[in-house]
């Protein structure tokens, strides 16, 4: 049987979402080394973006590194924008990646570890600006993320 890993960067967002999960902290420093090829992994919580309204839900349909431009293609999965996820180093506020797309700092990182499946959902906190970032709630978003990880979860049983 597959287990399921459910992991958001930051601690706020462990406290949105509401369902056991493993804070790996923000740039992905506390990547599980546990997680297996058979493994499902559902990355969940905030993005900057370029162009979308913050409390957009997007599923990443690639991860994309800011710092080489490598390219994971990730299979569309739910009824959500689908846009192009960059991955940069450190929190983006300057425009690096094109319009419509989604900024996070974890994503690639995830998307490069071998797993049976990658579930993505980012919901929008803000466009380029950190302050905004840290200001967005989004309960509404993080109640429709956290009914489809459910879904996931029991899914996988």
């Amino acid at each position: 049987m597959s287990k399921v890993h459910v992991l958001v960067a930051m601690e706020r967002e462990a406290e949105s979402l509401g369902l056991p999960c493993s804070v790996i902290g923000i740039g992905a420093e506390n990547i599980r080394k546990r997680i297996k090829a058979d493994d499902i992994v559902i990355n969940v919580g905030y993005c900057g973006a370029i162009g979308l309204e913050p409390g957009t839900i997007v599923e990443p349909s690639e991860a994309v590194s800011l710092k080489n431009g490598a390219r994971i293609f990730i299979r569309p999965k739910f009824d959500f924008l689908h846009a192009p996820c960059y991955t940069a180093e450190e929190f983006v506020t300057e425009p690096k990646f094109e319009a419509g797309a989604i900024c996070d700092m974890e994503l690639f990182k995830l998307a490069k570890i071998p797993c049976k499946e990658l579930y993505a959902l980012k919901i929008v906190s803000d466009n380029l600006n950190e302050a905004d970032c840290e200001e967005f709630d989004g309960a509404e978003q993080w109640a429709v993320v956290r009914d489809i990880v459910l879904n996931i979860v029991k899914e996988a049983r």
